[in-house]
């Protein structure tokens, strides 16, 4: 039952990425020109990550972090490089290039987030039963995510708080749960926005850390 329902995971992970891929390709292409107009001389990021049973792999990301690699812009081309980032950030835009993971095998279209191999080391430290979330494969979006724990990890309750998610997915998922987590995280970023709008204040939208840099998420 278990290898049945591993498998008919990995079918809906393959239908539904591919599925994102040709739908959401323009908007792909858009960011990416937006970013490469921005200053980035390669829109996508690249970084290792953990995952299943402790496997390491690649994972693709949107770049929304400058550095020296980064062209030189005006003031006006700074704030709207700078904008564009953030909107990319708060919005979770920038993983859309994961759906590429999740073909590969990588990666699933719900589970656990992957976090970088210092990272994971580190927070193995901190949370006995942080290495739990390893028995699933990581994901573009998970339970964690939807309850408002995203961004990179800036406490010890932030970390215990998104572990305890993890977990609880993991003992409880199903198909429908699967489901009820995608649809949700496809409305999140319009909720997140309105109440951008609204505040004037990204960081007060979700719970702590979003508003900063999303470098370990």
């Amino acid at each position: 039952m278990f290898d049945h329902n591993r498998s008919l995971k990995r079918a809906c992970d393959i239908l539904f990425a591919g599925i994102g891929l040709l739908v959401l390709f323009p908007v792909l292409m858009i960011i990416a020109v937006l970013l490469f107009g921005s200053g980035f001389h390669n829109p996508l990021f690249l970084q290792k990550r953990v995952g299943l049973d402790g496997r390491i792999f690649v994972i693709f990301k949107f770049r929304t972090i400058r550095d020296r690699t980064c062209r030189r812009l005006s003031a006006r081309g700074l704030r709207f490089a700078e904008t564009l980032s953030s909107i990319l950030r708060i919005t979770g835009l920038d993983e859309l290039p994961q759906f590429i993971n999740v073909l590969r095998g990588d990666m699933s279209l719900v589970g656990p987030r992957p976090h970088s191999v210092a990272d994971h080391y580190r927070f193995a430290k901190r949370i006995p039963d942080y290495a739990a979330r390893l028995a699933i494969k990581p994901g573009m979006t998970g339970w964690a995510q939807i309850q408002g724990w995203r961004g990179p990890v800036c406490s010890d309750d932030h970390l215990q708080a998104r572990v305890a998610c993890d977990l609880e997915y993991i003992r409880r998922r199903t198909r429908l749960l699967d489901c009820a987590i995608l649809i949700r995280t496809v409305v999140l970023p319009f909720r997140t926005l309105a109440r951008y709008r609204a505040q004037r204040q990204p960081h007060r939208a979700l719970k702590p850390c979003l508003g900063r840099d999303r470098r370990l998420v």
